[in-house]
């Protein structure tokens, strides 16, 4: 079924969201990046599918900024992934940079339409969202080298994200800003307590 999806929808992530009892009628959300999501119901007895919603409407019609999927190499070795949002029709050179840590700690972030992201993209802002230690979806191991590493080895690899996109050029390391919900809020308030030299400012909602 999601193979005959993808090729139904390509390019774009497509999720079963909702399904009726005995799982003939299928709720689907199509989205991307750069695509703020259809719903679509699917009937799989007749094979057919109509859209019933389409959230941010307004949003399809404005050029919305591409999420890139990135990995830097932490201070101890470590390869971290991440997702890097630059500002559509903008040179990515010496720019003002929001890095977003996700919450949890043990979730991840993942490709595809992030309001925030987006909102901070239009406003001119690069996005670095890493999935720093800890993160899901990239093995046991990896999960487990973020045991204990709050505030650690986790704020390590957040840190090390920003000064990797200001080495390359990308980033002015004077107009850099961490922000982040629950654990994402936590680094952002600690960030702002270690590391006053990195960040210019610090936004928390929800922070632990």
């Amino acid at each position: 079924l999601q193979a005959r999806l993808e090729k139904a929808l390509p390019g774009l992530s497509i999720q079963v969201v909702s399904a009726s009892q005995d799982k003939s009628r299928l709720v689907i959300l199509a989205t991307a990046a750069t695509n703020p999501g259809t719903y679509y119901l699917l009937d799989r007895k007749t094979s057919k599918m109509m859209v019933i919603a389409a959230p941010f409407d307004r949003l399809r019609s404005k050029k919305l900024a591409d999420m890139d999927s990135v990995s830097y190499t932490a201070r101890d070795g470590l390869d971290i992934p991440a997702y890097l949002t630059l500002p559509a029709g903008r040179t990515p050179k010496n720019l003002p940079m929001v890095v977003m840590p996700h919450g949890g700690p043990f979730a991840r972030d993942e490709w595809g339409f992030d309001t925030w992201a987006q909102f901070l993209a239009s406003r001119g802002y690069v996005v670095l969202q890493p999935n720093f230690r800890g993160s899901t979806g990239y093995g046991r191991q990896f999960v487990e080298k973020g045991n204990g590493q709050w505030g650690r080895g986790m704020q390590d690899d957040i840190d090390d994200g920003v000064k990797w996109l200001v080495a390359r050029g990308m980033v002015d390391a004077k107009r850099v800003c961490i922000m982040g919900a629950s654990f994402g809020g936590y680094a952002a308030e600690w960030g702002a307590v270690r590391n006053p030299d990195i960040y210019r400012c610090a936004i928390s909602f929800a922070g632990v």
